[in-house]
């Protein structure tokens, strides 16, 4: 495709369904992410010269051309591994509560694009969304005639998306979950932050983070604000001495949040207590999202809206109100999905499931290609009664790291996360091409009282929840969570 056919994929839209629309979207991305352009961040080539790439510059070039402004915005910026997406929720939806016109990103999507687009409570609306991306699209043919900075990643185009229905709906704060690190990453072009969070620091994507959670911790706080806020999670002692130090460095004030105490779950999420540093204590905040780790989530995003003036009473109804698909998400009877990519996030899903008793726990798992899939096993292999070992959907087998974007990448061959499930102890362990066989297995395998797990890749829960909540449903809802989408 030339680059001044992009546009054409939005010709007569405005009669087209909202999952048409999201579909168009879907396609104009496909094809920014299959034309060749610079990488997005340093790297060197196989005798070791560094080649820097545009960084932040395309992203730069890509809001100045749209003629987005910044000005009079309140950009709120989350990074971490584990617990951004949950965490940026809840703070979008208590300035929401609050009363505030809030905005926010995330990725990656899981079974409708338009999940990355969230407006006052609601995923943007075709109209809008189509309208946006057809803006985008003309500039970004635009920017394919630069040879020196090359037309949007598919990252960069659906954050200017967000940007660019935020401003149509005149938003007053915006709320970024950064996709990959943070000194590279895209939403770190926009701001200055009014805050920026930390959520925790783990072992992921060290192919181009580092691998050392030092040099992770390094990437991450590169997203902290010149004179700005900061405020940081449980980060371990490496990792916090490198938030610290960039913190100082740049003048920025660092903060804590409160911790959770008494903390409950059950099959509707957990209750805890918020301990603020200064004393006070919140009794009884609840968020639907199960696991113990959410109250943590819950206690950073409560500290976080705290520095950005918000009350308790928006703040409680915010977590109250938020829930992400496939985090430890009960899809149905007997049927659990959960997107733990890496050790922690399988810890944290085998401390969930606690909360859900069962005869017997079947996995179906896969991963992308550059994901500690060894360290999901060890943290799974002792949790479950049998394993359907997959691939997520779009990936090709081979080695190295996984390609980026929404595109075909590489994928943990089920041989290869088979065996390491087997070295780690697990019982039961067969292999599936094909994700909705592996899917489909466990389900007949299923007894009445045991249960069906869905892990390893949110890739594969996101594609494998379609059976029971269409992209269609989302697109026309607005919401992952339709009444009638799910029982």
């Amino acid at each position: 495709m030339r680059p001044d056919d992009l546009q054409t994929i939005f010709l007569e839209q405005e009669t087209a369904s909202p999952s048409e629309v999201y579909r168009r979207i879907g396609v104009f991305l496909d094809a920014l992410a299959a034309m060749p352009k610079p990488s997005w961040r340093p790297s060197a080539d196989a005798r070791g010269i560094r080649t820097e790439g545009p960084g932040l510059g395309r992203m730069r070039r890509l809001i100045s051309g749209l003629e987005i402004s910044l000005e009079g915005l309140k950009f709120v910026h989350v990074v971490g591994t584990s617990g951004k997406g949950s965490t940026a929720l809840m703070i979008a939806a208590s300035l929401h509560a609050a009363g505030h016109r809030a905005a926010a990103f995330f990725s990656p999507h899981l079974t409708s694009l338009a999940e990355r687009f969230w407006i006052c409570g609601r995923f943007a609306g075709a109209e809008s969304a189509g309208r946006c991306a057809a803006r985008i699209a003309e500039e970004a043919a635009r920017m394919a005639r630069e040879e020196d900075v090359g037309p949007p990643s598919y990252f960069e185009a659906t954050l200017a998306l967000l940007l660019l229905a935020a401003e149509e709906a005149d938003c007053e704060f915006i709320v970024l979950e950064a996709g990959l690190g943070g000194t590279f990453d895209a939403t770190n072009a926009v701001g200055p932050a009014a805050l920026d969070v930390i959520t925790s620091v783990g072992l992921d994507h060290t192919d181009l983070l580092g691998g050392t959670l030092a040099q992770i911790a390094r990437d991450k706080a590169g997203i902290i604000t010149p004179r700005g806020r900061v405020i940081a999670g449980a980060l371990g002692s490496e990792a916090r001495e490198e938030v610290e130090r960039a913190a100082r460095e740049r003048g920025a004030g660092i903060f804590s949040p409160p911790g959770a105490a008494a903390v409950s779950p059950d099959e509707e999420g957990c209750v805890f207590d918020l301990v603020f540093p200064e004393g006070e204590v919140w009794a009884g905040v609840r968020t639907p999202m199960a696991g113990p780790h959410q109250a943590e989530n819950a206690a950073l995003a409560a500290g976080a809206c705290r520095l950005l003036g918000l009350e308790e009473g928006g703040i409680r109804a915010g977590i109250g109100a938020s829930r992400l698909p496939c985090r430890a998400e009960r899809i149905a009877p007997g049927v659990i999905l959960d997107g733990a990519h890496n050790r922690d996030k399988a810890r944290a899903l085998v401390a969930a499931l606690g909360e859900y008793p069962a005869g017997r726990r079947l996995f179906v798992l896969g991963a992308a290609g550059d994901k500690d899939y060894s360290g999901i096993a060890g943290a799974l292999a002792g949790a479950g009664d049998g394993f359907y070992v997959t691939m997520p959907p779009g990936s090709a087998q081979g080695p190295g790291g996984a390609r980026r974007g929404r595109g075909p990448r590489l994928g943990v061959s089920p041989a290869e996360f088979a065996r390491a499930l087997r070295e780690a102890g697990a019982p039961g362990v067969t292999e599936h091409l094909d994700p909705w066989c592996a899917l489909e297995a466990a389900l007949e395998d299923a007894g009445e009282d045991d249960l069906v797990v869905v892990a390893g890749s949110l890739y594969l829960v996101g594609e494998l929840r379609k059976r029971w909540v269409s992209e269609e449903r989302i697109a026309e809802a607005g919401d992952a969570f339709p009444p009638e989408g799910w029982t």
